[in-house]
């Protein structure tokens, strides 16, 4: 048996799923034209819950900094008692934000056939963000006030 060389395209099959009119059949390791070369059921296609979720969680990020300049900015003006309703309004800001960037990851991470990548990412960001409003919002207060 002889096999051909680089320079003898070997010819498709009649057989093949591009049919005879494709001509030549594909390189070894190659799909055919037309083929999805990705088993079936692999997550690959674009999630809009994910987006929306990352989205969120850049909208989290603008917040936190928002609130950080703000803070800084109180405590050069040197007008203390604007303090604690910008931090609590802000502070208020950041959890919801979290909040929501924690739902549009959980629903973005269980949708089927779609990529879990971008919601799994927000979903990291924005629990770390619940947490970390949550311990700042509601223990500081209270340990402020016990010392």
């Amino acid at each position: 048996m002889s096999y051909p060389t680089p320079a003898e395209p070997t010819p498709a099959s009649s057989a093949s799923p591009a049919g005879p009119a494709a001509g030549f059949a594909p390189p070894p390791g190659y799909a055919p034209a037309g083929v999805d070369p990705r088993p079936a059921g692999t997550r690959g296609r674009r999630n809009p819950w994910g987006l929306a979720a990352i989205i969120s969680a850049a909208v989290l990020v603008l917040v936190l900094v928002l609130q950080l300049f703000a803070q800084v900015a109180v405590l050069l003006s040197q007008t203390y008692d604007l303090f604690g309703p910008i931090t609590g309004i802000l502070g208020i800001a950041e959890g919801l934000v979290a909040l929501i960037t924690v739902v549009l990851g959980l629903v973005g991470l269980f949708q089927r056939d779609r990529s879990p990548v971008l919601a799994a990412i927000a979903l990291g960001a924005g629990g770390f963000a619940l947490v970390s409003a949550a311990l700042w919002n509601v223990l500081y207060p209270v340990i402020l006030s016990a010392a």
